[in-house]
């Protein structure tokens, strides 16, 4: 699987073209976050885009830091926030929410730590094999370990969810969690949030099964 700026540029134009068409589904404020979550994930592939364009060609160092810190943000500090807050909100089932809970207060947690990793250290990014590959100091993401605790917050959520096709949701993001841990680990955060950005495409048709009932 090879990745390129027309990749992350087609993405992120017919993801964010999704999620405007998920907030426009969503049917009450409860919705909205979870409703955003495509749009979102638009904007972090088209900060991807522009990040291929600044590394393949020379005068663009300026962008390669803001799309290097606009990528690494979405995927180390919002998701893990912004995951479980959209789960708790469209949570109606109060176990199901303190759990869900329980998740967004590790995700709050992993916010402080990473960003204050992000801000102390020298934040990279470079092309290797036909992806990007991100590094934080000189913390490896390559470990097997790595992440495992992350999904916790940025994944758990959905299946922890009462609603059934976002149970499905999460169980297709952990399976390709699992893919891209085995098969891209060096690549890891660009590959799975590529995969979790595709896969968000889905939370349309939730919000339209959730307008019919």
């Amino acid at each position: 699987m090879c990745f390129s700026a027309e990749v992350s540029f087609g993405a992120s134009a017919v993801i964010s073209t999704v999620g405007i068409l998920a907030i426009k589904k969503s049917q009450n404020k409860e919705q909205l976050f979870f409703a955003m979550i495509p749009l979102m994930f638009g904007v972090q592939q088209f900060f991807e885009g522009w990040l291929w364009v600044a590394l393949q060609n020379d005068g663009y160092r300026t962008t390669e830091i803001i799309a290097t810190y606009g990528f690494l943000i979405f995927a180390q500090l919002i998701w893990p926030v912004w995951i479980p807050l959209s789960a708790f909100f469209i949570e109606k089932k109060r176990p199901r929410k303190r759990i869900i809970a329980f998740s967004l207060s590790v995700g709050v947690i992993l916010f402080i730590i990473l960003g204050i990793r992000m801000i102390a250290y020298d934040v990279t990014a470079q092309i290797d094999h036909q992806h990007i590959y991100y590094q934080v100091g000189t913390f490896q993401s390559t470990n097997w370990w790595s992440g495992i605790l992350y999904l916790l917050p940025a994944l758990f959520p959905f299946l922890f969810s009462s609603i059934k096709q976002i149970n499905y949701l999460g169980i297709l993001m952990l399976l390709l969690f699992v893919v891209a841990k085995v098969f891209y680990i060096k690549y890891m955060i660009s590959v799975w949030c590529m995969f979790a950005a595709v896969l968000s495409i889905y939370i349309y048709f939730i919000l339209k099964k959730q307008e019919s009932n």
